[in-house]
């Protein structure tokens, strides 16, 4: 079976950008494996939630992220991602982020296997950015993350995977939980996806809300979130990937399209 590709992860203030699917997936790289890739892409949003109500704002978003997976055991992963953002004229690095998996359990089933993970990460903004007003890149957010991740692999190549997670975030950034649920199918010829993800802050102030925060930073970001990846060997080592999704109904957030592409290096 094909090792599936890494996915970058970034949650971006008024955005909540194209991908966010999770930091990590139920497959694992297999000890002294890894696999490091270059991805872009564009989110395009013509409408914004101010706090929940859908207003006209256009803020469009291009990205590139660099990522990596290494596997340092047989159930134990180690991933890393660093994106940049470019909003109008703002520029710069974003928010790094380094997550462990560990496998729990691996049940074999008569169609398949089950699998319970555990995985913790820790993300933080690594320049200062921009954080107000209309070009706003991040929150400059702090989070510790620790989710549960529960996938079952069909013998015929079809998965299913759930996840959630508790991300404590550092004061004045409201802390959030989030989830998501994916299903594809991974051959050696291919692979695919449909996925949901779904945030919820524990409070924070809204946009052109009363009180107005005082800064940006305090604002609570809740979205939906659906979408799709297809990926493609075209050898052993090398593959690429393109991927879409829609974010829709939220507080805090971006409504519209992302789009992005990228080539995976295997070792």
């Amino acid at each position: 079976m094909i090792r599936k590709i890494l996915l970058p992860f970034s949650i971006v203030f008024f955005n909540a950008i194209a991908f966010a699917q999770g930091p990590v997936d139920g497959f694992y790289k297999g000890k002294g494996n890894a696999e490091i890739g270059i991805g872009g892409g564009a989110s395009l949003n013509k409408n914004f939630y101010a706090g929940t109500d859908l207003i006209a704002l256009k803020r469009n978003i291009v990205n590139v992220s660099i990522f990596a997976g290494v596997g340092l055991t047989e159930n134990l992963d180690v991933y890393a991602s660093l994106p940049f953002l470019a909003i109008n004229d703002e520029k710069s690095l974003q928010d790094a982020s380094v997550y462990l998996k560990y496998r729990l359990l691996n049940r074999k089933l008569s169609g398949g296997s089950l699998q319970l993970s555990l995985a913790a990460g820790f993300s933080s903004n690594l320049v200062d950015y921009q954080t107000e007003g209309g070009s706003a890149l991040g929150q400059q957010a702090k989070v510790i993350d620790i989710r549960p991740v529960l996938h079952f692999a069909s013998n015929s190549g079809w998965f299913y995977t759930l996840q959630g997670a508790y991300l404590y975030k550092f004061s004045p950034v409201p802390e959030a939980m989030n989830a998501g649920l994916k299903i594809g199918k991974a051959t050696s010829n291919y692979y695919f996806d449909l996925w949901y993800a779904y945030q919820y802050s524990f409070g924070g102030l809204d946009y052109r809300g009363d009180p107005a925060p005082a800064t940006f930073r305090e604002l609570g970001v809740d979205y939906n979130q659906i979408g799709g990846t297809y990926y493609r060997p075209f050898t052993d080592k090398l593959g690429g990937y393109i991927g879409a999704s829609y974010s829709f109904a939220g507080r805090n957030t971006v409504n519209g399209y992302g789009f992005n592409l990228g080539m995976t290096f295997k070792f």
